[in-house]
């Protein structure tokens, strides 16, 4: 007795023929009414070896590669440093840059990291180097810094009773 093939789309049992296709990257058996609906590149039952064989030939696509900014980690020391040299006082720098006296002392401290485009004003004013370009493949990117993304096993906790 042969065993009675469901649609995994609308879950009624299939009439006639009965359509392997793959369904935002998953291989679902549908009937012809959800065939239709779906409207996908679809390959008869009979013709399952074909449909692994286009998967395997997938070429992978090149890595991207990404380009982002940051700020030098000794940034505080070379803001104060240059400064300094020019015989500046902080509420001169402040005014130049377009902030307060009190910003210039906290990013002199060491307690506030100047966002990018602060960084390009004290560069300029300054005439220092604050901020260095990064270049990485989205994938080192992802290896590089896996403390920002959640993963499973950070939050599943395996009880055994």
């Amino acid at each position: 007795m042969k065993s009675k093939l469901y649609c995994e789309m609308c879950g009624s049992p299939i009439e006639g023929k009965a359509y392997r296709v793959v369904v935002e990257g998953t291989e679902m058996l549908l009937c012809e009414r959800c065939y239709r609906s779906v409207r996908a590149k679809a390959v008869p039952t009979t013709t399952k070896k074909k449909v692994e064989k286009k998967e395997e030939r997938k070429v992978e696509k090149p890595k991207k590669k990404v380009v982002e900014y940051e700020i030098v980690e000794d940034y505080y020391e070379r803001v104060r440093e240059a400064r300094e040299r020019l015989g500046m006082s902080r509420a001169e720098l402040g005014m130049k840059v377009g902030v307060g006296e009190n910003v210039i002392k906290r990013i002199e401290l060491g307690r506030l990291e100047p966002d990018l485009e602060l960084a390009k004003k004290l560069e300029k004013a300054l005439n220092v180097k604050l901020i260095r370009k990064v270049e990485y493949t989205e994938e080192e990117g992802q290896a590089k810094l896996p403390s920002e993304e959640l993963t499973l096993g950070d939050i599943v906790v395996i009880r055994k009773d």
